[in-house]
This record gives C-alpha cells, structure tokens and sequence, in this order.
C-alpha cells in the first residue's frame, strides 16, 4: 500500500474518530440556551440562545405574555427544532436556524412536549383550570385547539416509546402508558393501556434512560421504571437529590440535572462523569438535555 493510501486513512480515522464536543440545551426564565461544556469551567459558555422576540411569525401577546418562564426544551429526533413549553400558556417548535416559530398554540400550564407519529404534537399540562392534561394538536395547524384531551392531574412528562409504540405520560401521583388507536386517520384517538402509582409524590420529569428503563424525578428521590416488569428501583446514582426538575443522561451514563435551590429554579447546572457545577446567574433554570447534534 502507498504512503498516499495510508496518510487518507489516517484523515479519514481522524474525521470519523473525532468525538464530538458535550453540549447541554437548557431553559428557563424566557430563554432557552445551548452550553458548551468543554468549554465551561464554572461559567457556562453559551454558544446559542433564543428569547420570544427572536421568532418573527409569534404573534406579539405570545411573545410579551405567554413565554415567560420557559420548562421543557426537548430537541427533534433530527435536532433541527426544538420543541418548548412555558408554564406562562406558551407551546412552540422552534427552528433552530432560523429561531422563528413553525409551530405555537396555548394551554393552561404546560410542562413537557413530545412528537408523535403523522406531525401529532402532544403535550402534558400541569395545575391549572385548562391544564390537568395531555393535549394533541396537529403540528401544521399554527395557534389551533387541541383537537383530542385526556384528563391527568399534574401533567410534567412525556416520552413517545417507539420500540413498544406507547406514549408514556407522567403526572403528579401516576405513570401512565397509552396506545395510539387509528392514528393515520382523522378518527385517531388514544387508550389508556397501564397506570402505575408513583412511588413518591410530585412528579416532575420523564425520559428515556435505556431500551428497558425510564428515569422519573419526584418531590424526594430519582427512579428507574422497568417498562417490563412495570416495577420502580431508586436511581442510585443519585440517591436521595430531592427536587430535580429536569434530568438527562447519556448513553455513557453522563447526567446532567437541575434542582430546586431557589423556590422552584436554579442558577446552576449539575454534571457528573466528572462531576462539575456550572454557573448561569440570569437564567432560572428548569430543565436540561443533552444536545446530541452539531
């Protein structure tokens, strides 16, 4: 083999080998941000950020009124969107490009998002007179009603489970599993397969830890939940943090998380693997997610 041959493998290991740079999404106060976690020692270096005003299609009483404190964003399977919620009303996907809006609606407390098969957005809403909820809107109907509601008291968490095809639903006291039924027609609809009590209360965020667990937060500890032997483990990682409000973790067992410090935000993102604080002293923080994409 020539020298040539070899010097192209070598660019090539180099090119595909490259890890690339941790990166955290965060939100909180009117803001959603994305950190640079190489780069941050006690500060955070912000590389990206959005704020209301930066999307020109939102209507102006959405952006002065209904995105104030900011408590989900959760990233698209292809991380060209990012996908929010505001306990002020707001629901928006975000362009991450562009910043500007290509989805927004209102509801009463809202707390987490998902995506769902044939553009169907769905959404869990928490305390209030037009909450207690799981909500779905169309996602190419801007500014719409929700065209179909389930009741859930202390709506906070959702996790679209593909493997199983199950959207998994979190709320103050129970976790809940639903099917999708008719969902490539307009007679969609969705039936409650399981539910299982919490087994602690104030839950307050869901997400995928494996193929078999999902990670819950509640008042007081951190579970695991086996999807199939429908039984709660405490998460001994972090054994006895209260008070986590948003929660990540990579596939190396890298978690990123945020608790309440400062009634129900924070000022600081928590890392371990290896273990850092970082610092965002104008932000009040809610919740985190690891930012898989360039």
């Amino acid at each position: 083999m020539t020298k040539r041959y070899y010097t192209l493998l070598l660019l090539l290991c180099f090119i595909s080998c490259k890890e690339k740079k941790s990166k955290l999404i965060a939100c909180g106060s009117d803001k959603v941000i994305i950190i640079d976690i190489e780069d941050s020692l006690v500060e955070a270096k912000i590389i990206w950020q959005w704020q209301p005003a930066d999307a020109i299609s939102l209507p102006l009483v959405y952006q002065e009124n209904n995105f104030k404190k900011i408590d989900e964003c959760k990233p698209s399977y292809d991380g060209k969107n990012i996908m929010i919620t505001s306990s002020t009303g707001g629901i928006a996907i975000i362009n991450k490009q562009s910043k500007d809006v290509i989805f927004y609606a209102k509801i009463g407390n809202p707390h987490s998002i998902e995506q769902l098969p044939n553009d169907i957005i769905a959404v869990a809403a928490s305390n209030n007179k037009d909450g207690n909820c799981i909500a779905f809107y169309n996602k190419h109907n801007v500014e719409n009603s929700p065209f179909l509601k389930d009741s859930l008291y202390g709506g906070h968490g959702l996790v679209w489970e593909k493997n199983n095809k199950l959207l998994y639903a979190l709320g103050s006291n129970e976790l809940r599993a639903y099917k999708l039924i008719n969902w490539s027609s307009e007679s969609r609809r969705v039936q409650l397969q399981e539910q299982w009590a919490l087994p602690d209360t104030g839950g307050h965020d869901l997400v995928n830890f494996n193929q078999r667990d999902l990670l819950i937060t509640t008042n007081n500890n951190i579970w695991r939940f086996n999807k199939t032997l429908e039984n709660f483990e405490v998460f001994r990682p972090l054994e006895g943090v209260k008070d986590i409000k948003g929660i990540s973790i990579t596939e190396n067992d890298k978690i990123a998380y945020v608790k309440a410090e400062e009634k129900w935000w924070s000022h600081h993102i928590y890392i371990t693997n290896p273990n850092n604080k970082l610092s965002i002293p104008d932000v009040n923080l809610y919740k985190v997610r690891w930012w898989n994409f360039e």
